[in-house]
């Protein structure tokens, strides 16, 4: 494929999103993750997977992650609704340059802005409990183990020992503002 053709590709893929008002919208805002001077919490947990070898074991370490994420996220949303001020926003959003969003958008809840710094998961928990701000909460993973047991319920077609593989995944979680460019 030409340049020229790709460059026009990439414009004709575009122009319907803005056409429409969507690509802009999501362009400008961010998840800004709260320092420990800013607001000094997270929660870190865990989550745990396990499956017979060979039947649904591609997933389990997936599944582990994601329940991890989930975990420590729901453990601190609470406390990012109802701790984090406009003060904190502000200054969260000046460190990186941006302003705080203080607009209802319902479409964070499908589709949440990207986070600053980069995290593994973001997820948009609602405005907060002090007028004009609006919340992320962003997942970071921490470490994945995986360790197999010989388990005598697992099928063992092979002629191998059957066995079933337990996997534990940790991450932690911060409170994070919607930030948009000024």
């Amino acid at each position: 494929m030409k340049v020229g053709s790709l460059a026009l590709a990439a414009v004709a893929l575009y122009a319907p999103a803005v056409s429409h008002g969507i690509g802009s919208a999501f362009a400008t805002d961010f998840c800004v993750e709260l320092t420990a001077t800013e607001f000094n919490h997270r929660a870190e947990r865990r989550g745990d997977d396990s499956a017979c070898a060979g039947s649904h074991s591609s997933n389990i370490r997936a599944n582990a992650t994601d329940r991890a994420r989930d975990n420590a996220s729901n453990a601190i949303a609470r406390q990012c609704l109802r701790d984090v001020t406009p003060a904190i926003a502000q200054r969260a959003c000046t460190r990186v340059n941006l302003v705080a969003n203080t607009s209802a958008n319902s479409s964070w809840a499908n589709s949440p802005p990207a986070p600053k710094p980069s995290a593994d998961k973001v997820r948009y928990v609602g405005p907060g409990s002090a007028a004009g701000v609006n919340l992320c909460v962003v997942a970071h993973d921490i470490r994945l183990r995986t360790h197999n047991v010989v388990a005598g319920h697992c099928p063992h077609d092979s002629g191998l020992l059957p066995h079933r593989t337990f996997v534990t995944a940790r991450a932690f979680a911060r409170c994070a503002v919607i930030c948009r460019t000024p």
